[in-house]
């Protein structure tokens, strides 16, 4: 494909995955392939697997294999392959946006309800526990890092806020705060629900990128929504964002809040009762802080995503006082 020109564009993913975009037929296609035993591209390949089993197959899927030596996922191109963040970020107006965010907690209800079931608080407590300790030793390699995550306090544009490592204990030690935090029932979902993963063409909307693997809350993906439309993750991500730090542990930082989002802010909180929201909100702020690992060699944008994450777990403890 490559001598005869088929392929019009070789692109690299944030996961060890190459991304092959060609036309055949006057379809636009994108294959998508991981070499070696990777597992993220085959827990995607089962994920399109289980949806179509639950009767709710995904139109973009074509067709996929999992090999030893590699694996692939076809999918039909959709759109101009512009995304939610993507719209955001260029000025779409707040009910834009809205409409394909909706469409796709529509989706991810449709999904869950079709195959929830009961967890026990003890089961959801090791899900949750389980990744946060998991991160926090990896964290460790990072000096700087480190001490981010350790910080009882930190001064964010002139306000004193509790450091992340003081936010969990506070949620995870006081048990009934823990409860009320901590969902009953575990299903499918996309498992990536941010803001970058939502596609959207003309009035139609696709979510990509799911992933496959363990039953988890609702409330998991919910947080990913949380943490696109309240903290600015997309905008983060795309280096748009002023970071200052006139002194140790003090920090001046905005990111780049798009009117969108900003006229978004309490989608969420009206799409969902309050305690799902405050579990989904629970759930952004251990988002941020479970990445930063994986952003580590980025010191200042790590250092963003950490600010972040600190302000959505201070805006927690404030709403639960």
């Amino acid at each position: 494909m490559l001598g005869h020109r088929l392929l019009s564009t070789v692109t690299s993913h944030n996961t060890p995955t190459a991304l092959y975009y060609f036309s055949a037929g006057g379809t636009t296609y994108v294959l998508k392939v991981e070499f070696g035993q990777g597992q993220t591209l085959r827990d995607e390949i089962q994920w399109y697997r289980d949806a179509a089993r639950i009767s709710l197959p995904r139109e973009l899927f074509v067709g996929s294999h999992i090999g030893k030596n590699f694996s692939f996922v076809l999918l039909k191109y959709f759109g101009d392959g512009s995304t939610v963040d993507d719209a955001a970020l260029a000025g779409a107006p707040a009910h834009e946006l809205g409409r394909h965010i909706v469409r796709a907690l529509h989706g991810e209800a449709e999904l869950f309800e079709r195959t929830k079931r009961s967890a026990t608080s003890a089961q959801m407590h090791l899900l949750v526990t389980r990744r946060y300790d998991q991160r926090r030793t990896q964290a460790l390699a990072f000096p700087y890092l480190r001490r981010l995550m350790d910080a009882r306090f930190v001064t964010v544009n002139g306000e004193s806020l509790h450091g992340p490592a003081h936010c969990w204990s506070r949620t995870a030690d006081a048990k009934p705060i823990l409860e009320y935090l901590t969902p009953r029932q575990v299903g499918m979902t996309f498992g990536d629900l941010h803001c970058g993963n939502i596609l959207i063409g003309g009035s139609s909307t696709e979510v990509v990128d799911p992933r496959g693997g363990a039953l988890l809350p609702v409330t998991y993906d919910y947080g990913k929504l949380v943490q696109s439309i309240e903290g600015d993750y997309g905008a983060i991500m795309a280096g748009r964002y002023v970071l200052r730090r006139p002194a140790d542990g003090e920090y001046e930082f905005a990111a780049d809040s798009t009117a969108g989002y900003a006229g978004l802010a309490t989608l969420m909180a009206e799409h969902c009762d309050e305690r799902l929201y405050l579990q989904s909100l629970y759930q952004a702020a251990l988002h941020f802080s479970a990445m930063l690992p994986h952003h580590a060699s980025a010191e200042e944008e790590t250092t963003a995503l950490y600010l972040s994450g600190t302000v959505l777990f201070n805006k927690l403890l404030a709403r639960l006082a």
